[in-house]
């Protein structure tokens, strides 16, 4: 029984010793390093046509008692992206011939190292042949196709890749158009592409070399065939001559000339952007015409992804609504001197619309424009009160072949003057200034009449203190003139009688002071003068036979007249030289003030 057990037991026993030991031979080999290497002197610089060896070479210890195949693999792209060779040998290195070498040979390379379990790549290295890249050769496939249709473009290169496949477009036979790229580790490329309307119908390629510059000449332009399925949609609107509000409105969308049996287009009628009638081979849509049928239409064609549109822009024509005329600000509430608005609306109505203004004192209009708009101002800047008064406003325009007119409600527009305060602001302070200049003149008169009577008095007391002073004259303060020596007398003293009339001094003498001969110095009657003063006083009236030959006077009349002298200036007095004639000296004074 033991036995059996143990036979059992045996195979389970030794099955771990067996994988300890082949685990054991497997981490005998070690792979240290792995480089590649090229025989070209410089890498960066072979010439085209050369031969290029490739050396992978790798430094593994391997234990004696066993033998172990080395694997070498040669690889073109920085990604390890083309394997060149995948030699197997018993030596640590193996080699790689690149055969005439040609520009698309430039690029990465590397290689990879595997014995036993043990794998190791190397670091690339980099290498460029000088030359030209082969132009490739573009084909597409089918060349005759219906809108529709998809097409494939193949670009061919004899180059080595990995290689950059470049297709290009002509359009209207411009400069190629560069518009898709592709990748490849081959040394072919497609694209694909449906045609459309706008498909263009040539096409070229050229190859670029991945990691440098290198790219070749594009090749021989190929163009396609493009057949219509069908001719574009035709879009009948009726009524064809104008469409008014009211009529019965019907838009058909329909294709002609199908060339094909089998193409069958899907026909719609989309009106701005919803679609409203659809049908195989021809769509209708008819309603009663109204504003909100205005718009853009659409016949759409379609089979597959081949797509013609035909669009129509239709107008129902709608009589101008009653418009409606509002002010601003309100007829109520407009002052002089602010900017009046006068809006006139409607509602709805067919572009272009006419506005005219109205005052109700006017049948010609104050205003009128034509607008693409259902609302237009009037603006009256500046109102005064000749603005204001009733004012009205029509909108019309052309519907159904007829000029549609509607006036509108009054508007009461009543201006408020406000011009007085003007005035007032104006002419208070004028008024005040004036008063304040007549009553400051008043004052100063009323203190210059004082000051003359206290002059005149002090005068009086100085002749009757010095009767015998010399003859002079002399103008006081700026309105009182005193006349000295106006005539002489022989009697020391002279009664009231005397004092009012002053007998004529004979003129015989003509040297006599160069004094005017002066008669009927009349002493105003009731002045209050004393009998016993010597007949001196404010006189008022001088009569004069003849003027002064040497006295310069301001202001005069004729000889016979009565004079009022507002200044007497007896520029040639008596000297001192001159004999003087005998008695007393008679003085006058005359106060402007009391001259009328």
């Amino acid at each position: 029984m033991a036995t059996k057990m143990l036979k059992i037991i045996f195979p389970f026993l030794m099955l771990p010793l067996i994988q300890m030991n082949q685990s054991g031979v497997q981490k005998d080999v070690t792979i240290n390093t792995v480089e590649i290497k090229t025989d070209a002197t410089d890498d960066e610089n072979i010439q085209e046509g050369s031969n290029i060896t490739l050396t992978c070479s790798a430094n593994i210890i391997i234990p004696p008692d066993q033998r172990s195949q080395i694997l070498h693999l040669f690889y073109k792209g920085e990604k390890k992206d083309i394997l060149l060779q995948n030699a197997s040998s018993n030596g640590l290195s193996s080699k790689y011939i690149l055969q005439s070498a040609r520009a698309s040979h430039s690029g990465y390379y590397s290689c990879v190292v595997e014995a036993g379990s043990k794998r190791k790549e190397s670091d690339t290295t980099f290498i460029t042949v000088k030359g030209n890249l082969q132009t490739p050769r573009l084909t597409i496939h089918p060349m005759n196709v219906t809108l529709g249709d998809s097409i494939e473009l193949c670009c061919t290169s004899e180059e080595i890749p990995p290689l950059t496949f470049i297709f290009y477009k002509y359009k209207d036979g411009q400069k190629p158009q560069r518009f898709s790229d592709v990748k490849s580790n081959n040394k072919s490329a497609m694209h694909q592409l449906k045609v459309a309307v706008n498909t263009e119908k040539a096409y070229s390629c050229k190859v670029e070399v991945n990691g440098i510059s290198a790219h070749s000449e594009n090749s021989q332009m190929v163009q396609i065939t493009v057949r219509d399925p069908f001719p574009d949609p035709i879009i009948k609107i009726e009524p064809s001559k104008g469409i008014f509000e009211g009529d019965n409105l019907t838009i058909k969308c329909v294709v002609h000339f199908i060339l094909f049996p089998d193409i069958q287009p899907e026909i719609t009628i989309v009106k701005d952007i919803t679609s409203i009638a659809t049908n195989a081979t021809v769509a209708v849509f008819t309603k009663k015409a109204t504003a909100n049928d205005t718009g853009e239409y659409k016949c759409m064609a379609q089979w597959n992804d081949a797509l013609k549109i035909t669009k129509r822009h239709v107008i129902v024509k709608v009589p101008v609504s009653e418009p409606t005329l509002k002010s601003t600000p309100t007829g109520d509430n407009v002052v002089a001197g602010e900017t009046l608005n006068l809006s006139c609306a409607v509602l709805k109505g067919t572009y272009p619309i006419t506005y005219n203004f109205y005052k109700a004192t006017s049948e010609a209009p104050l205003h009128q424009i034509t607008l693409n708009a259902t609302e237009a101002v009037h603006r009256i800047i500046s109102v005064n009160i000749e603005n204001q008064g009733r004012y009205s406003c029509e909108a019309s325009n052309t519907a159904n072949q007829i000029n549609r007119t509607e006036r509108s409600q009054y508007v009461n527009i009543s201006v408020k003057d406000t011009s007085w305060w003007l005035y007032i602001t104006v002419l208070v302070p004028l008024v005040l200034i004036a008063t304040a200049a007549v009553l400051a003149f008043g004052l100063r008169r009323q203190c210059k009449n004082n000051k003359d009577i206290r002059q005149a008095d002090e005068s009086d007391e100085i002749r009757q203190r010095e009767p015998s002073q010399n003859n002079q004259g002399s103008l006081k303060e700026s309105m009182e003139v005193v006349y000295s020596k106006i005539g002489k007398i022989i009697r020391p003293k002279l009664n009231q009688v005397d004092c009012d009339t002053l007998i004529e001094q004979p003129g015989t003498d003509s040297d006599w002071n160069h004094e005017g001969d002066y008669t009927n110095i009349v002493l105003p009657k009731g002045n209050g003068i004393d009998p016993e003063s010597d007949c001196e006083g404010d006189y008022t009236n001088v009569t004069s036979k003849r003027k002064a030959a040497n006295a310069d006077s301001d202001s005069c009349s004729d000889e016979s007249d009565g004079v009022h002298y507002i200044q007497i200036d007896l520029a040639a007095l008596q000297t001192q030289n001159m004999s003087q004639p005998e008695g007393p000296t008679i003085y006058a004074s005359i106060a402007l003030n009391k001259l009328r």
